[in-house]
């Protein structure tokens, strides 16, 4: 009898699903009478009034054209999207909301107006103005101490000349106001209270024909003046400049900019591994965004020479040489973890300095760099590998970080997937992530143990965790923190595990046909082995041993992934998607099924705790034969529970979805399921639309997982059949034999 170790399997590509959804208008509702508080409606009346009439009669608030900015606040129990004051704050010339902000929404007003708003609020002349009203919580006037975040002075530290800031301006919607916001900027940059770093990080690229800060920030206040945003970094020398700006009137959110560094059984023995062995033509690139290569055992795997922002003095070789040597033999450093063993090239992007280095690029600088090096690696990688992290976590926690958010910009822009370790912690930090870990467009990792047989175990005491601001689920995803590397050492750290997912997740783009971004992120969280979230290992290790790559299925699974394009307002149906018989029994569906998907959403410019403007609910549903939906997969909960409770316990707002279960014996009758999925809006006012109708399709990934209870191999083909031409092979290369004990 043959050895059953040593047979041989045919592992099964990875199947496109290729069918259309069919669409259903949906006919959303209004605010009416039902809506309305009663018993606050003439509190709120009196109380909003009050604070209106004092706002006006405030002689220090500073006016830009005229106009000044509420800061407007709604009741826990009115959070969600429809209940967003549209009617009281009516959208004219006169007065508008332009945006979420700070937990709550700003209007653009002038004091000219607010006796008009006061009468309003009084004589609430139909249900819709009642329903805001009693929603309405607070109205103040947008001041300084909104601008700190109730922070003091005393709180910021100018004990040197090079106190960075990242400085969001005030959305003014008004162009006259536009104009007197840069106007009173550009003094400030002629009096020089705030510069922009030193000019040896402006420009990289462009050698001698460097632009100076000042010019590109010129250049940005004439983008401000077209659309009404605008972000920079800047240096302010004292507190005196500091109170300068802060009285400006234009500032809506100001934080320090915290240092960029890299942080620091045997997981490898034997030799080490030569670099010299690794398939130049076959191996995936990946981006190595840190602090440079300059080992001769690797640098020939370097397939393009990229002008370093940090010169080779000051840039963090050390780290950087780990760094690479994981992403391109994590595996074979590391002989005694199971790990895959892939090898990648790269391309060194020498970008981050030795701790205490002084002077840093500006986050303005570093933002500038990395956007030509995006322009220059387009078509040779789509992973870049970012194992660095700001020294502490952002000072406002519900607020995206400056950093997270450019990045993701970034990413988005070029098709480039992030992956991003999520810190290490110290005496001052033992849980907040840090950024750019909060970026919506990466993998963001954590670090985990190894079991005493080298297989994956609990969370790494040295990592930090999730989740991130904007209800996002961080980390998504873990691997061993403990490694060896480059020289022989072992060291731990999240810097560490994040190569490990920059190199499958490069391994996973170069064999899907038609990979993007958040296809391949949702492919290795959907094979990861958790089904829960949880803060520390995220949905957990994209691979185990014995397990194929992600783009391939296990014996007794099949896996179909598409991308698709919705739009908001209507519900998308995949319909007659079939159960297969291998998970049926007896009547009963027996065995797992696994929904992935991930929404590129829209986002707000401010950065803010309303981060996100569109949000994707979906369900895997059985329609028996009465015609009757059933959920399987995705409660949908996120559209009938509280606001408060939803975003909080659900993550409705987190742009990935991600539903499992096993099933143990839920009765069908029939072997047919659907996929819903929809698409949701909320504060698209900020971009100037009416209504969701404005909004362009969205991008979805979604991938979808069966698995039967045994290994039975033949779930797959069961299911290719029944899809027929619905489906067909998502991997460039097919019929892959691979030994059983691999």
């Amino acid at each position: 009898m043959a050895d059953g170790n040593n047979r041989k399997k045919v592992l099964n590509p990875l199947l496109s699903y290729l069918e259309d959804p069919a669409p259903k208008a949906i006919n959303g509702g209004g605010k009416n009478a039902d809506d309305i508080q009663w018993a606050r409606l003439d509190i709120q009346k009196e109380t909003l009034s009050k604070s209106l009439k004092s706002i006006s009669e405030n002689k220090s608030i500073i006016a830009h054209a005229g106009k000044i900015h509420l800061l407007i606040k709604m009741f826990d129990d009115s959070l969600a999207p429809s209940w967003t004051p549209t009617d009281l704050f009516e959208t004219n010339p006169f007065t508008r909301l332009v945006s979420p902000a700070y937990n709550g929404f700003l209007v653009e007003t002038s004091k000219e107006k607010i006796p008009e708003i006061i009468k309003k609020i009084k004589t609430a002349s139909n249900d819709r103005i009642k329903v805001d009203v009693s929603r309405l919580e607070s109205i103040k006037a947008f001041d300084r101490n909104a601008v700190l975040r109730g922070k003091s002075l005393s709180d910021f530290d100018f004990s040197n000349d090079e106190n960075q800031f990242n400085i969001w301006i005030l959305p003014f919607y008004d162009p006259n106001a536009r104009f007197s916001v840069a106007e009173e900027l550009e003094d400030l940059v002629d009096e020089d209270v705030i510069t922009f770093g030193e000019s040896i990080y402006d420009n990289v690229f462009d050698g001698e024909k460097r632009t100076s800060g000042t010019r590109s920030f010129k250049r940005k206040l004439k983008q401000y003046l077209s659309h009404g945003h605008l972000t920079f970094t800047a240096v302010v020398k004292n507190n005196n400049d500091f109170m300068k700006l802060i009285g400006s009137g234009a500032i809506y959110r100001i934080e320090p900019v915290k240092k960029v560094t890299t942080k620091s059984l045997p997981p490898g023995e034997g030799e080490e591994p030569s670099p010299k062995l690794i398939n130049k033509e076959t191996a995936p690139v990946v981006v190595i965004v840190d602090g440079g290569c300059s080992s001769k055992s690797y640098l020939p795997l370097n397939v393009i020479n990229i002008k370093p922002l940090i010169d080779s003095y000051h840039a963090d070789l050390k780290h950087g040489n780990c760094i690479t040597s994981l992403v391109c033999q994590g595996g074979a450093w590391n002989n005694k973890l199971h790990l895959p063993q892939l090898e990648c090239k790269f391309v060194s992007v020498q970008a981050i300095s030795k701790r205490d280095v002084s002077p840093q690029p500006t986050t303005e600088q570093f933002i500038n760099y990395l956007r030509v090096v995006a322009e220059k690696t387009k078509g040779v990688s789509s992973v870049w590998n970012l194992s660095f992290n700001e020294a502490s976590p952002s000072d406002s926690v519900d607020e995206i970080s400056r950093l997270g958010h450019e990045i993701s910009l970034l990413a988005r822009e070029f098709n480039i997937l992030p992956v991003i370790s999520i810190g290490n912690v110290n005496s001052d930090n033992p849980n907040t992530l840090c950024p750019p870990a909060d970026c919506e467009a990466a993998l963001t990792v954590s670090g985990r143990k190894a079991s005493i047989l080298g297989e994956i175990s609990s969370h790494c005491p040295k990592s930090l965790r999730g989740p991130a601001p904007g209800g996002m689920k961080k980390p998504e995803l873990s691997w061993f923190s403990k490694l060896r590397m480059l020289g022989g050492d072992v060291k731990t750290g999240t810097s560490f595990s994040a190569p490990l997912i920059s190199s499958i997740a490069a391994h996973t783009f170069k064999n899907l046909k038609e990979p993007t971004p958040d296809l391949v992120k949702a492919l290795l969280i959907n094979k990861a082995e958790r089904i829960e979230h949880d803060l520390g290992l995220g949905w957990g290790s994209p691979w185990r041993k014995g397990s194929s790559m992600p783009w391939m299925c296990e014996d007794g699974t099949v896996t179909l992934a598409w991308s698709s394009k919705l739009k908001a307002g209507s519900a998308y149906y995949w319909n007659n998607i079939p159960i297969p018989p291998e998970m049926i029994v007896d009547g009963k569906i027996k065995g797992s099924i696994i929904l992935t998907a991930i929404l590129k959403p829209v986002v707000s410019e401010l950065a803010g705790d309303n981060y996100f403007s569109t949000r994707l609910q979906c369900a895997l549903q059985h329609v028996n034969n009465a015609g009757k939906a059933k959920n399987l997969l995705g409660t949908m909960k996120e559209s009938t529970e509280k606001e408060i409770d939803s975003r909080s316990e659900l993550a409705k707002w987190s742009p990935i979805r991600h539903h499992g279960k096993s099933f143990k014996g839920v009765a069908v009758d029939n072997n047919k399921v659907r996929l819903y999925a929809r698409i949701f809006t909320r504060d698209l006012f900020q971009f100037n639309y009416a209504s969701h109708h404005e909004l362009d399709e969205q991008d979805v990934a979604f991938v979808l997982t069966f698995k039967s209870l045994s290994d039975d191999p033949s779930i797959y083909n069961s299911m290719k059949q029944q899809l027929g031409n619905k489906v067909k092979a998502a991997v460039i290369e097919q019929d892959i034999i691979l030994d059983s004990d691999v």
